[in-house]
């Protein structure tokens, strides 16, 4: 196993961790935000949140996904993909409308984004789980694309 496989697995995870602590901390925040200044704020995260995720999102369908997808079957993550990008959608908006308005008389989208992040977590952490599984070094090195390629891929991680 490579060292650069190795800092790639454990930038993944730190990064999953990150979204994972952040999802974490909507589920336990939003619906207890009651003021209006608070629940800006929360919609606020809310946004920042689905930021972080479609960034991530959008990387791994580039790059990471097509390498996986060469020699083994993640044809079941298409649906889930579809729908992440639905629930997303969703929660993008009713967290703007939170916003305009100021965090006033916004109860009932607030349970609203809840009830959708809890579907999107049904969606992201098993999915999060599966792709480490995938991407440990150690036992999947035939699904890692070459150093080169990685490299090409991600500059920034030299």
């Amino acid at each position: 196993m490579s060292r650069f496989h190795q800092y790639y697995f454990d930038h993944l995870v730190a990064i999953h961790n990150g979204l994972r602590r952040e999802l974490k901390s909507l589920l336990q925040t939003v619906p207890n935000a009651s003021q209006p200044v608070a629940v800006k704020n929360s919609m606020r995260n809310v946004l920042q949140f689905c930021h972080h995720l479609q960034g991530h999102h959008d990387l791994e369908e580039a790059v990471i996904f097509p390498a996986f997808a060469a020699v083994t079957n993640i044809s079941h993550w298409s649906h889930s993909h579809k729908e992440l990008d639905h629930i997303l959608d969703v929660i993008r908006k009713l967290a703007q409308d939170g916003i305009n308005q100021n965090g006033l008389e916004f109860d009932a989208q607030k349970a609203t984004i809840f009830e959708q992040l809890e579907n999107l977590s049904d969606i992201v952490l098993p999915h999060l789980r599966d792709e480490e599984d995938l991407s440990k070094p150690e036992e999947t090195i035939m699904l890692w694309p070459t150093e080169r390629d990685m490299r090409r891929a991600f500059p920034w991680m030299g």
